[in-house]
C-alpha cells in the first residue's frame, strides 16, 4: 500500500487509478492495510498533491524511540494543549539507561543461570545457556563481557557476530549440549553449554573433542570447564583458525565437525564426591559453520532505501542464480532462504500472504570477509506450481563479487 501510493503522490498521471486500488485496500482483512489505505486515500484526495509528497519525502521529527517516549510522558501529564513535536520531545538517555540496566540483568539470568563456572581458574564468571530471549544487540553485549574475561581470547581482535545456541543432544539426556558459534576475523570459537542431569554425578575437567573433515580448519585452543555438578551448566571452549590468504583462500564452510563430550566422573554418595574419578565421554550432534554464520542481517532498511542502494551498487557486481527448493509451502521457502543467508527482510517481507501463489523478499547484511564488513543486498523472488513445487530466483549485489557469487551458491 505505502508503495502504491507513492506513486499516485509523485505521478500524477497515475494518481486517479492509485485512489480506486486504496479504495478497495479499504475493506482489507488487515487492519493495518485499512488504516493505511483509508489515509492515503485522504492525502491523494486533497487538491494539491504537494502535501502528500511532503509526506513521504519529510524526514520524521524524532527519533521513534524519543517520539514515544515523548508521547507517552505527553499523556501522561497535563492535555490542555495539543502536542507540539517543536516543544513537547523529552531527552531519553536516562529512561533508556534504566531499560538497558534490566535487559542486560535479564539476559544475564539467561545467559548466566545463577551457576559459577571457573576458566583457567576463575579467570572469567560462567554462563550456562545462550541468552536467546534477549535482544540480538544485547545478547551481543552479554557475549563480549564473557569472552572478554577470558585471557586466551584476548588476541583474537573484536566479535563480529554470535549464533544463536545449537541444541547438540536431545532436552531430556543425561548432559544437555548447546553450542554458540562466535565469529571472529580470523577465528571462530565455539561455545559448548553443558548441563549435568545426573543427580549422583560431579562432572570434572569437561572439554569437547572436535573432528573437522575440513583439514583448514585448525584447533587452535581449548579451554575446560574445571567441574559441573548436578543440576548445573558450565561452559567449555574451543578455538578454531581459518585460512584467510585471499578470497579464494578464505574458508567460509568447515563443513561437517564432530563432538565428543569428554570429561571425569565423580560418583556422589551421601552428598559427598568420591575421590576416585573415571574418565568418560558423550557423543554429540555434529555441527557446521557456514556462510550466514559470517552475516549480520540489517532489519531496519525501508523498502524504497534499499531501492536506492541496490541502485547504487549496480549490476557489475550482482550474481544471479535460479533454484528449485523442492519444498510446497511458500512461507516455509522464504524463511528457509531468509536463514540460510543470515539476512535480515525489508519491511516484514518475510510474511508471506495467505493463499499467494508468488512472493518478493528484499534482504539485506553485512558480510564479513577479509576482515572488512561488506554490505550485501538480495532480492529473492518466489514462486509456487503444483507440480514442481517452489522455484526461487536470487539476485545478490555486493561491492565484491566474489561475495556476490558465494553467497548465491550457499543457498543449497
Amino acid at each position: 500500500v505505502t508503495a502504491l501510493v507513492r506513486f499516485g503522490a509523485h505521478v500524477p498521471e497515475l494518481t486517479r487509478s492509485v485512489q480506486v486500488l486504496l479504495s478497495r485496500c479499504a475493506s482489507d482483512d488487515d487492519d493495518e492495510v485499512r488504516d493505511r489505505a483509508v489515509l492515503f486515500l485522504h492525502l491523494l484526495e486533497m487538491k494539491d498533491l504537494s502535501v502528500a509528497k511532503q509526506f513521504f519525502d519529510s524526514e520524521a521529527p524524532a527519533d521513534p524511540k524519543r517520539l514515544v517516549a515523548s508521547l507517552e510522558a505527553y499523556l501522561q501529564g497535563k492535555k490542555d494543549l495539543a502536542f507540539d513535536v517543536s516543544k513537547d520531545l523529552v531527552e531519553v538517555e536516562e529512561i533508556e539507561d534504566e531499560k538497558e540496566k534490566g535487559d542486560r540483568k535479564s539476559a544475564q539470568n539467561n545467559v548466566g543461570g545463577g551457576t559459577a563456572a571457573n576458566y583457567n581458574g576463575g579467570a572469567a564468571a560462567g554462563t550456562s545457556t545462550a541468552a536467546n530471549n534477549s535482544s540480538p544487540q544485547m545478547q551481543m553485549n552479554v557475549y563480549k563481557e564473557l569472552l572478554g574475561k577470558i585471557p586466551q581470547f584476548a588476541t583474537l581482535g573484536p566479535l563480529f557476530k554470535s549464533s544463536s545456541a545449537s541444541e547438540l543432544t536431545e532436552s531430556e539426556t543425561e548432559y544437555v549440549v548447546s553450542c554458540v558459534k562466535h565469529v571472529f576475523k580470523e577465528y571462530i570459537v565455539l561455545q559448548y553449554n553443558v548441563t549435568n542431569n545426573m543427580e549422583d554425578q560431579l562432572l570434572e575437567n569437561i572439554t569437547v573433542e572436535i573432528e573437522s573433515e575440513d583439514p583448514d580448519w585448525a584447533e587452535e585452543k581449548v579451554i575446560a570447564e574445571k567441574s559441573i555438578a548436578y543440576g548445573a551448566t558450565g561452559i567449555c571452549f574451543v578455538c578454531l583458525s581459518r585460512p584467510m590468504e585471499g578470497f579464494k583462500k578464505e574458508n567460509f564452510n568447515s563443513g561437517s565437525i564432530g563432538n565428543t563430550l569428554k570429561f571425569y566422573v565423580k560418583d556422589i554418595e551421601n552428598g559427598v564426591p568420591q575421590s576416585v574419578a573415571t574418565e568418560d565421554e558423550y557423543q554429540l550432534e555434529d555441527l557446521e559453520i557456514v556462510e550466514s554464520d559470517f552475516m549480520l542481517p540489517r532489519n531496519n532498511i525501508r523498502t524504497m532505501d534499499f531501492k536506492n542502494k541496490w541502485d547504487e551498487v549496480g549490476d557489475a557486481t550482482q550474481a544471479i542464480k535460479k533454484f528449485s527448493l523442492g519444498l510446497e509451502d511458500l512461507q516455509n521457502a522464504v524463511d528457509a532462504v531468509i536463514d540460510l543467508l543470515g539476512m535480515g527482510p525489508c519491511d516484514n517481507m518475510n510474511e508471506v500472504p495467505e493463499n499467494a501463489r508468488s512472493h518478493g523478499v528484499f534482504m539485506a547484511g553485512e558480510f564479513l570477509s577479509g576482515g572488512k564488513r561488506l554490505p550485501v543486498l538480495c532480492k529473492a523472488g518466489f514462486m509456487l506450481d503444483q507440480r514442481h513445487g517452489v522455484t526461487l530466483k536470487i539476485a545478490i549485489r555486493c561491492p565484491d563479487v566474489n561475495v556476490s557469487q558465494l553467497l548465491t551458491t550457499s543457498v543449497r
